[in-house]
């Protein structure tokens, strides 16, 4: 429910009232709010509710807490920063725009401009505006020139198949279309009506529909004609000053307001437009113009207040939050319609400070009054909205000290019809409210230390908490200097003290925490320090009700005397501040918390805070409170240094339903994507795009900062987040995956808005996809199993090899240290009888050991793995060869192909060739009888060729008897997989050839 409300901002100039009538809180927004500049010239609300802003440095978007700068792309380029004098959108939805001189189309998301150009080049010094009508028809009118319109199919501005039409030569300033679809044109020659139905033209010389209006003569250099819901007729004309009619159909009654728009000194004035209000209130603005129009009095009234500073209004518009938005040439405005009724009384501190400390209701006599108790200044009681009382009275025999002044606390004592006044130095001052005596005293009990705050009992007992620590118990009848005493001395100031429901005393420390006193006896029944609440030091107490009670200074403590518990609260939970400089409950319950920061509203039961913040009269209350209370009448007051307000808490409406908030703004790594306001959105992104940012607000200036607001990341938060005070969430280095983004709006109540979503996927990389992860861990596995593979093989080769090395251990030297030991014991039988046959056994002994050496160096050789190339076993074989045919005085050849330096073979393998080798070069040297041997290598593609030819007398194959030798040398080819060929004659030598397919 819209209402207009009276709001007083009364300033004093040292104890003089001085009161201005304020219609409206107002929000100003500068460019210290981030507004590219203060010459702004023209505002456009959007269907989504955001608030389009026109300026001389561009074009922005306003949400209600930031604004968002756009550029101007053109198919030649950017368009460097310009003026933005016209925002209007047309019915298809398409944004257009006046940039500079140009005229074209805006897409906002792409910040794309597309110019309209003039078919020709016209006069357009004297001024121009957009116009548009019911139909979507756009018009240029050139003011005092003539009129254009934007012909959307050929893409030009003409003034070519104008669908308006106006006499020849008549020069146009503005239009106006009426209910019949008539188009009502102001022009310099006067008033002209375009009637599209029949094509005609009306004007005061040619009128035969009888128009009233237009049969008012003298109407020249017309800036503006309007017809209002309420059938008047509005003529803003010049002759040669501003002059403005109205005119009534149904009274038929011209009325001439010229006194009530003339300017009040000698400045320039002139009118733009006017705007009519939902509830029919019309407004001018213009140059030095802002009035609005009284229909009970039929009368303009110029609005003027001290916070409303311009030189020219160049748009108004209406916003269904409940306000207008003022484009001005000192910044832009929003003036709150809704603004609650409210008492603000400050001091202006030419002199000084006042510094408030204290404030008391005191009814005396069906008379209220509100005293203020300053510290340094004395006591000040005023009646809000009428009149401030003198007070000089209540110094009459003060000590001349300036203790006097320095008041701490004052309390209405209506059981002895008092007010006690706590002041420095343990003074006391009581002022009796019937005879109007005011008495000063100095209890020695208080030892001359501060009194901080007075408590007072159902008895009527009276109690004082002081600087130095102690409470002091005053049960005296009427005015009695004995009736004070000590009642308990505690460490640490006194700030305060209160009486509970149950008549217990709790006192607050700023150094041992809180106590609760019996009053009888004086016994501590609870003690609550840092173990329990948040500090040791505490000024502000608070019993909310008959088991929670409030503590605390910098940190807000819940304390439930019934359970023990207690809850801490801070700025992170949703207050305004952590510090807290004064505590009052309304008549339902709920806490207003005075804070450097504003004002908080608390609700006990659901822990939930309501703020009033920028947007709201109450972030203007100075931000140096000291203490508040409750009136008889519900109202609530708080004092800062020099001011106090007061204000009726029921006047502010709870649990308003919370509505959908909008996602504002998307981030891509600092860079605008787009907002929950477009039809389509990016919603896919790289695994590289993966830093995302999301802003959001409820769309309604004068709401948004009524409701908290939580957010989560579904895919990426366990659970909800609350917003507090900062209206954007950010997600770094996500990882893939599908995500949605959730942000709702919650009211006091705890209820909670259907969530504002935004869906979006961060599409995995080449390394992050299921089945490159799959390939990944196949290919693991199958290194893991060949790294098994190989270790097996390693190890079956190491048990291959020690198999080998026992089975030729075995059967070389096994057999021939045999053969050795019976030699040796046939020697030793012999060498007594036969000395010839022993001999004979001794070289045999002597042969089978030499040929066990070699054999033992043939194995040792092979496993050595320096000899495992090619070329050192053909070394070797050379050796051998030189070593055996030599002593046979045998010369041999040795031919060896390049290629079978680099051949590869296994240690095995390598073993069976050289002791094929071998075998070959000895049945050479000890049967072929020859004096030459030739010897070859080669290797032919995967065909290695060893060759051994002797020249000797050769065999007959038929007459030989196979022996080991040769039986081996077969075996061995076999297991190389190769093939052992002999070809020999009688008297051709023999050769021995070996083929290996590798």
């Amino acid at each position: 429910m819209k209402k207009s409300l009276l709001l007083l901002l009364l300033f004093l100039s040292c104890w003089i009232l001085k009161a201005e009538t304020k219609r409206f809180y107002v929000t100003r927004l500068g460019t210290t709010e981030g507004l590219a500049s203060n010459q702004v010239l023209t505002v456009f609300k959007d269907k989504n509710n955001y608030l389009w802003v026109g300026s001389s440095n561009g074009l922005q978007r306003f949400d209600g807490r930031k604004f968002m700068s756009y550029q101007m792309e053109t198919p030649q380029g950017r368009l460097p920063a310009q003026s933005i004098s016209e925002i209007l959108v047309d019915r298809d939805g398409k944004m257009w725009l006046r940039v500079g001189d140009q005229y074209g189309t805006y897409i906002p998301e792409k910040q794309e401009f597309s110019p309209v150009p003039f078919e020709k080049s016209e006069n357009r010094f004297q001024g121009e505006s957009l116009w548009m009508d019911r139909n979507g028809n756009l018009f240029v009118i050139l003011f005092n020139n003539k009129l254009l319109w934007i012909d959307q199919k050929n893409g030009k501005i003409t003034d070519q198949n104008l669908p308006i039409k106006i006499p020849d030569g008549w020069r146009p300033r503005s239009i106006f279309e009426d209910k019949n679809g008539r188009y009502w044109v102001s022009n310099i020659e006067g008033i002209s009506v375009y009637d599209p139905h029949n094509g005609e033209i009306y004007t005061y010389a040619s009128n035969p529909l009888g128009l009233e209006v237009l049969k008012k003569p003298g109407l020249g250099y017309v800036f503006n004609v309007y017809e209002d819901s309420e059938g008047i007729f509005w003529i803003n004309y010049w002759a040669p000053d501003e002059r403005l009619l109205s005119y009534d159909a149904l009274t038929k009654v011209w009325r001439n307001h010229k006194s009530e728009i003339a300017p009040p000194n000698n400045n320039y004035q002139e009118a733009f437009g006017s705007i009519e209000l939902p509830h029919a209130e019309i407004w001018r603005y213009g140059i030095q113009t802002l009035a609005s129009f009284d229909r009970r009095s039929k009368t303009f009234t110029p609005l003027i207040q001290n916070d409303i500073k311009f030189d020219k209004i160049s748009k108004l518009i209406w916003d269904e939050a409940g306000g207008i938005w003022m484009a001005t040439d000192a910044g832009l405005y929003f003036l709150h319609f809704d603004t609650p009724s409210i008492y603000f009384l400050e001091r202006t501190t030419e002199n000084g400070n006042f510094e408030y400390q204290a404030v008391e209701e005191v009814i005396h006599r069906g008379d209220t009054t509100v005293w203020l108790g300053s510290w340094g200044k004395g006591i000040g009681v005023i009646k809000p909205l009428k009149e401030e009382l003198d007070t000089k009275w209540m110094y009459q025999g003060a000590p001349k000290g300036i203790e006097s002044y320095q008041i701490w606390d004052l309390h209405h004592d209506k059981k002895r019809n008092l007010v006690w006044v706590a002041l420095q130095k343990g003074l006391i001052q009581m002022i009796e409210l019937d005879t109007r005596k005011v008495h000063f005293i100095y209890p020695e009990v208080f030892e001359g230390s501060t009194i901080r705050t007075i408590a007072q009992d159902e008895l009527g007992n009276l109690w004082f908490g002081t600087q130095n620590g102690s409470v002091i118990k005053y049960d005296g009848k009427g005015i009695n200097k004995d009736g004070f005493s000590r009642y308990r001395k505690f460490q640490g100031i006194i700030p305060k003290l209160l009486i509970s429901d149950d008549q217990h005393l709790w006192v607050t420390t700023t150094n041992e925490g809180v106590y609760e006193l019996d009053l009888k006896e004086g016994k501590i029944l609870r003690h609550l320090d840092h173990s329990i609440l948040s500090s040791n030091s505490n000024e502000q107490l608070l019993q909310v009700n008959d088991s929670i009670f409030l503590i605390g200074y910098e940190l807000l403590n819940k304390y439930n005397i019934r359970t023990g518990k207690n809850e801490v609260f801070s700025y992170s939970d949703g207050m305004l501040s952590n510090t807290m400089l004064g505590m009052e409950k309304d008549a339902d319950g709920l806490v207003w918390i005075y804070t450097p920061n504003g004002l908080t509203r608390y609700d006990i039961k659901t822990n939930t805070f309501y703020s009033f913040g920028k947007n709201h009269f109450f972030s203007n209350i100075p931000i140096d409170g000291r203490s508040g209370t409750r009136f008889a009448n519900g109202e609530l007051a708080f004092v800062s240094n020099n001011g106090i307000i007061i204000f009726d808490p029921r006047q502010f409406a709870r649990n308003l339903p919370p509505p959908i908030p909008t996602i504002t703004g998307i981030e891509l790594f600092g860079q605008y994507i787009g907002d929950g306001a477009l039809p389509v959105m990016r919603r896919e992104f790289t695994a590289q795009e993966n830093s995302l940012a999301f802003d959001f607000n409820i769309l309604n200036f004068s709401k948004q900062d009524r409701f908290t607001y939580q957010y989560r990341l579904v895919g990426a938060d366990l659970d909800w987040v609350n917003a507090n005070n900062n209206f954007q969430a950010v997600y770094s280095l996500l990882p893939p995956g599908d995500y949605r983004f959730e942000v709702r709006s919650i009211n006091e109540s705890g209820v909670f808005s259907d969530p504002a979503v935004y869906a979006f996927e961060i599409k995995p990389s080449l390394v992050q996809t299921w089945w490159f992860k799959a390939i990944l861990g196949l290919l693991f596995l199958g290194i893991v199993g060949l790294i098994y593979r190989l270790h097996v093989n390693r190890i079956l080769a190491v048990v291959k090899l020690r198999s080998r090395l026992a089975r030729d251990l075995h059967d070389d030297m096994g057999s021939t240290l045999s053969t050795i030991n019976i030699l040796s014991s046939m020697a030793k039988t012999k060498i007594g009888t036969d000395p010839a046959k022993s001999s004979e056994y001794i070289s045999k002994i002597s042969e089978n050991s030499q040929r066990m050496m070699e054999a033992m160096d043939d194995i040792v050789w092979s496993i050595k793995p320096q000899n495992d190339t090619m070329e050192k076993l053909i070394a070797r074989m050379r050796e051998f060869a030189n070593q055996v045919l030599e002593s046979k005085d045998i010369l041999f050849n040795m031919e060896i192909k390049e290629k079978v330096l680099g051949m590869k073979l296994s240690m095995d393998a390598r073993r069976d060739l050289f002791l094929i080798f071998k075998e070959g070069i000895n049945n050479a040297a000890k049967y072929s009888g020859a004096s030459r041997v030739f010897i070859s290598f080669g290797l032919d593609g995967q065909l290695f060729t060893m060759r051994i030819r002797d020249y000797g007398k050769g065999f007959n194959m038929a007459d030989l008897d196979e022996g080991n030798g040769l039986e081996n040398m077969q075996k061995r080819a076999t297991q190389l997989g190769g093939n052992l060929e002999i070809k020999t004659e009688p008297g051709n030598g023999t050769e021995l050839i070996l083929k290996v397919l590798l």
